[in-house]
């Protein structure tokens, strides 16, 4: 970042929690209670334009607390909460994210997030313990200087009930589900995943075909992949690899094909469409990331057309084996 742009942050940012005095009335707004001793230890800026606060208080039990605030007058982000849960915000024992605005009406020109997919988020740290506010409240004038307006918590640790069955994610779980949950799943143009729905570990994209087979997408650091799998024990991918192997090596010249077993009963057809591994991906920029989750989306479906030509042969030499 360089000192130009570092400067004029810090100028925008200067009327948001400036003082104790803002930092103790956005504690009486989350209703946050008893902390006494409150010291800012830090105020930084990220490259994309947020405000981070790292500040320590005594409760009532001279407990002293850890408490990261990251604050965006756009969306609340994917980025926000990683940081807040797994990086800067690692040690802390309260997180707090601010933010402007609830959605974006159109992708590709912003970092993936939005209330719905952060609520979720903020959700499920809660459920698991790690004590998370989403709340909105930061407006901006004409000028670009932000400042606190009304604040409204959208997600707190009193609107989630701790489950003990909850398992906390890593890092890694969060990144991969970025792309999935905030770059991936847009293309479709659906309705939006809920609050409670499982944006973690739920992601296997692809189609139900006839034959009990199915394709599935799936991207890890061997690359990404979709496959024709089968969903019972049935002779069909082994004639499909036996007789069509040949359609699919001229629909993916250049890409890895191979059989491979999935349990002792059930096979499956790989193609490593690309060999980008899950880990640069998850380095890229967003537009980069928007880019891939369009391109997946599109695989998707050139794959599931050319396995329904297959399944299809499959299809009609069976037909001609019972009228034999």
């Amino acid at each position: 970042m360089n000192k130009k742009f570092k400067n004029y942050l810090a100028v925008s940012w200067e009327q948001v929690l400036c003082d104790n005095d803002d930092i103790i009335e956005l504690f009486k707004i989350l209703e946050i209670k008893g902390l006494k001793n409150i010291q800012t230890l830090s105020r930084t800026y990220s490259d994309e334009g947020r405000m981070i606060m790292n500040i320590t208080a005594e409760n009532t039990k001279d407990k002293i607390l850890q408490i990261i605030i990251d604050a965006t007058p756009g969306i609340p982000t994917w980025g926000q909460f990683i940081n807040l849960t797994y990086d800067q915000g690692e040690a802390a024992d309260m997180r707090i994210i601010l933010y402007g605005e609830d959605c974006k009406e159109y992708r590709n020109d912003f970092t993936a997030g939005g209330l719905i997919e952060i609520a979720n988020l903020v959700r499920r740290n809660n459920k698991c313990r790690v004590t998370t506010y989403l709340v909105k409240g930061i407006v901006f004038d004409s000028n670009g200087r932000k400042f606190i307006h009304e604040c409204s918590i959208e997600e707190g640790p009193d609107e989630a009930s701790v489950d003990p069955n909850q398992t906390f994610p890593s890092k890694r779980q969060i990144q991969e589900s970025e792309f999935w949950a905030g770059y991936y799943f847009p293309q479709w143009w659906t309705d939006p995943v809920g609050n409670d729905d499982d944006i973690i570990n739920c992601w296997a994209p692809g189609y139900s075909l006839r034959n009990d087979l199915k394709t599935e997408a799936s991207w890890n650091d061997d690359g990404f992949f979709i496959k024709l799998i089968e969903e019972q024990a049935s002779d069909a991918i082994d004639w499909i690899w036996k007789n069509k192997k040949s359609e699919l090596e001229e629909a993916y010249p250049d890409c890895d094909i191979t059989l491979e077993k999935i349990d002792e009963n059930l096979h499956a057809i790989s193609v490593r469409i690309l060999n980008i591994s899950m880990t640069d991906l998850i380095k890229m920029s967003p537009d980069e990331k928007w880019d891939y989750g369009e391109y997946v989306f599109g695989q998707e479906h050139n794959f599931q057309e050319i396995a329904d030509g297959v399944v299809d042969g499959y299809d009609d030499s069976m037909k001609a084996a019972k009228a034999m």
